[in-house]
């Protein structure tokens, strides 16, 4: 019949338009990014019953849109260490599923995870066992 689905056809348009938002400059990123991100990722940012209808529809996309690239670090403030994909084909939350529950700061930034030569972690319990054995998985992969 011809009839498009209009909710694939907007989820298509706002992953195009978060991507601008990341990739591009100009006077529309520049007004979100003053407004909503301020110092923040767009990982980190989170929805508000005080955002415009825009950003909202952003933030129901955000995550999809964040699971469908890879992340080139730079200098690691704009890629979350846990659970963006940057190391491999899959991110670290989904690799390591144990750590990632017991991890204390899951959003943390590459930058602020290797900010301190011992790398800036906590987690809630000791290391012991496979939790061990896949953290030292993780530390040899960033050396």
């Amino acid at each position: 019949m011809g009839i498009q689905n209009l909710e694939i056809q907007n989820k298509c348009l706002l992953t195009k338009w978060l991507f601008k938002l990341l990739n591009e400059d100009g006077l529309w990123q520049e007004l979100l990014r003053n407004k909503y991100n301020k110092n923040k990722t767009l990982g980190s940012c989170q929805k508000k019953t005080m955002d415009s209808h825009f950003w909202k529809s952003f933030m129901n996309v955000k995550d999809y849109f964040l699971g469908l690239g890879h992340f080139n670090v730079k200098d690691g403030i704009q890629t979350r260490f846990w659970v963006d994909t940057w190391l491999g084909n899959k991110p670290l939350k989904d690799r390591f599923p144990a750590l990632f529950n017991i991890v204390r700061r899951k959003q943390d930034s590459i930058a602020t995870v290797l900010s301190s030569p011992n790398l800036n972690f906590s987690f809630r319990r000791n290391l012991i066992g496979q939790n061990l054995a896949n953290w030292e998985r993780i530390v040899a992969s960033l050396q």
